[in-house]
């Protein structure tokens, strides 16, 4: 047993060692938890996102770099004097503060709360943190907090434009007008938009999980597979195909098929379509308007030269002759200038009818325009077939016509000619055709006649004679006549009437009678008829400036030169440009020109009239004017027509017309003139019925200028 004393020196040296045990363990557990310590914070040190830890009140006690950064670059020693809810908005500092309080009192970790970093710079940061209670050694009471502050600003972007993206598809798709669908690669639809619903009648629920078969006739699946295939190669392409709606009628679409690619793997197909059928349904009345005449529907020019020609290449193989009739219709023109162009519309489509019925399959029927038309036989086995065609187109068209109450008669003159002895190609044949109908024209009407050689010289002649006239002009070949126009009473010059005539250098004087219809036919009359206005007021002008006594100078208005809508405007340039007193001029319209369309007829007299002119309606009592109208007419005088002048003593008949014409000319307070008066009994005739003046050869033919200057002067000396 060990001595009390050798017991105290041993449990010194045990507490000793003991002690020093324990130092040394210490120290290691020290050096361990320093150890720790370093590696902890190393680690946070070098992780992204933030990392915090506050006390119960939100300062903080610890954070790593990211943290400094996150919140915008503070220093530590700065963020140490901060709390948490230095860096938000007062309304989510309050719903953090309340999220503090909620983890304190359950001791519940919060995995991910949001909210707003806002920083000294000014840059707002979206944050998304965890929140986890710090307990003492003892884990007894709560010391603080801790967790993670990870800036999700980009993807809170990223979200934003992918929903932003996500809308903007959708509303491209939903609100789109044209068709969209989706396809699998197996070709079963598995969206649409509401424009497909809308272009095919079938709803969604109809269409998606289908092929869209039943949309489709045997050919037009052919049409849509092709370009199908190719999306599925990632190929896009476009083409066009006819649909059946739900209601049963067709619906023509422009598709294009775009393949869907993700991961550069093709993965379905878009089919975008646009609905075409009123483009379509546009082209094809343009494109019938193209090649048919607006009036007749018939087919035109264009459309008659393409059935021509393939006419020709057929006959040409098959060794058989081709027809080709040129027609135009006698007094149409008058018939149109007297009841006005509605009526003569109205008649050409009642002659474009009777056509039909007289050719009906065995040719094509075409109009060249006015009153032209032509007509294709193609296959022609004996010429006698020609004849029966033109007998009952000329029985046809000389069948009287009512219109509109009114019943008129015309008639037609046909020009023929055969393929190959007459030509051989379409402008050929068509411009011989003319020809004879030409010449049917002049040598018999409501008859036809076969081309024959000569009939082209005549053609060749009568388009030179139309551009030697176009020149006429432009080489001072026209002239212009005056005839006096007489007062009966006094035998005083009152005025004269300007005639044009034509002074060719080789033909020499050329009739009116020969150019002016050609002049009208070519338009030519616009540009002549104001030469003439023109050249005749120089001239009344002239007479004036040299002293003779003024007296008006009369000019006639074609039917074309007073349909001008500027008609008016150009009377007036003219009279300002000769410095011509509007008094002294005169313009003459037939009765048939005044009676086209009587109301705008008014309006234009009264155009003309406010310049301070005078207007005569010429050729008066051979058309239809009413008496009606003609009070309404701001005229100042009558022109009797020289047919009813001319037997006024044998025929009973025209001296009572132009005794009538003279007393309902006085009724209305309208002076009359008398032309063609040609002898002393005409003469006497009309003076004792009351007739104002004359003009004729009984007096004085037309004269040329020096002429009817010669006459003045010996007018003005005696």
């Amino acid at each position: 047993m060990l001595s009390s004393g050798v017991l105290a020196i041993t449990s010194y040296f045990v507490y000793n060692m003991i002690q020093r045990s324990i130092e040394k363990v210490n120290q290691i557990e020290a050096t361990q938890l320093v150890r720790e310590e370093q590696k902890i914070r190393s680690t946070l040190e070098s992780i992204q996102d933030g990392y915090y830890e506050i006390d119960m009140t939100g300062k903080f006690l610890f954070y790593n770099h990211s943290l400094l950064e996150l919140l915008g670059g503070k220093s530590e020693s700065d963020l140490h004097d901060c709390q948490i809810t230095d860096f938000m908005s007062a309304g989510d500092a309050k719903k953090l503060e309340q999220t503090y309080q909620w983890v304190a009192h359950s001791g519940t970790a919060v995995k991910c709360v949001e909210w707003e970093v806002i920083r000294e710079d000014g840059i707002s940061k979206r944050v998304e943190g965890s929140i986890v209670l710090i307990l003492d050694g003892e884990e007894t009471s709560a010391t603080g907090f801790r967790g993670i502050i990870r800036d999700i600003t980009d993807r809170i972007d990223s979200e934003r434009m992918l929903e932003e993206s996500r809308f903007r598809y959708k509303s491209l798709v939903d609100h789109n007008p044209d068709l969209v669908c989706s396809f699998e690669l197996e070709g079963v639809v598995t969206a649409i938009n509401p424009a497909t619903e809308k272009i095919t009648g079938y709803s969604a629920n109809q269409l998606v999980g289908t092929t869209c078969a039943h949309l489709l006739s045997g050919i037009q699946r052919f049409i849509y597979l092709r370009p199908f295939l190719l999306a599925k190669k990632g190929r896009s392409s476009s083409f066009e195909i006819s649909i059946s709606h739900k209601r049963g009628y067709m619906v023509d679409l422009q598709i294009r098929f775009v393949p869907i690619i993700v991961d550069s793997q093709v993965v379905g197909v878009f089919a975008i379509g646009k609905d075409i059928t009123e483009h379509k349904q546009a082209e094809e009345t343009i494109n019938h308007m193209a090649y048919h005449d607006a009036l007749t529907d018939l087919p035109n020019r264009r459309l008659f030269t393409d059935h021509l020609t393939r006419g020709l290449e057929q006959a040409e193989r098959g060794g058989h002759k081709l027809a080709v009739l040129f027609l135009d219709l006698n007094r149409f023109k008058y018939i149109n200038d007297s009841l006005g162009h509605a009526f003569g519309d109205t008649l050409l489509q009642k002659i474009a009818e009777r056509l039909l019925s007289c050719v009906g399959q065995h040719g094509t029927i075409a109009r060249m325009g006015g009153d032209e038309f032509t007509i294709l036989l193609p296959v022609l086995q004996q010429e006698s077939f020609i004849l029966l065609i033109v007998n009952n187109i000329i029985e046809a068209i000389n069948r009287p016509i009512r219109i509109e109450g009114h019943e008129c008669s015309v008639t037609t003159s046909i020009g023929i000619s055969l393929f190959p002895n007459d030509g051989q190609d379409a402008q050929t044949l068509m411009m011989n055709a003319d020809a004879a109908m030409y010449r049917a024209k002049e040598s018999h009407r409501n008859q036809y006649e076969f081309f024959t050689p000569i009939m082209s010289a005549q053609a060749s002649e009568r388009l030179t004679v139309e551009l030697e006239l176009r020149k006429a002009l432009e080489r001072n070949e026209l002239l212009l006549m005056y005839q006096p126009q007489l007062e009966f009473k006094t035998g005083r010059v009152t005025g004269v009437e300007a005639l044009v005539r034509w002074l060719h250098p080789k033909r020499g004087m050329v009739s009116p009678a020969d150019f002016i219809p050609l002049a009208e036919e070519t338009g030519i009359i616009i540009p002549l008829g104001e030469w003439v206005l023109r050249t005749a007021c120089l001239q009344n002008k002239a007479w004036q400036n040299s002293g003779f006594a003024p007296m008006r100078i009369a000019v006639n208005l074609s039917a074309y030169q007073f349909k001008q809508a500027n008609i008016v405007q150009v009377v007036a340039d003219i009279l300002k440009e000769t410095k011509l007193d509007p008094v002294y001029l005169e313009l003459e319209i037939t009765e048939s020109v005044a009676m086209q369309n009587a109301e705008q007829v008014i309006v234009t007299l009264e155009g003309l009239k406010s310049l301070g002119i005078q207007v005569s309606i010429d050729d008066f009592g051979t058309g239809y004017s009413s008496l009606s109208y003609l009070r309404n007419f701001p005229i100042d005088r009558l022109k009797i027509d020289r047919s009813f002048i001319n037997d006024i003593t044998s025929v009973q008949g025209e001296s009572t017309i132009a005794a009538s014409i003279i007393a309902m000319a006085q009724s209305l307070k309208l002076e009359v003139i008398a032309e063609g008066v040609e002898t002393e009994v005409q003469f006497e005739f009309l003076k004792s019925k009351g007739c104002t003046e004359m003009q004729g050869y009984f007096f004085s033919k037309p004269l040329l200028m020096e002429d009817m200057t010669g006459r003045l002067v010996s007018m003005r000396e005696s």
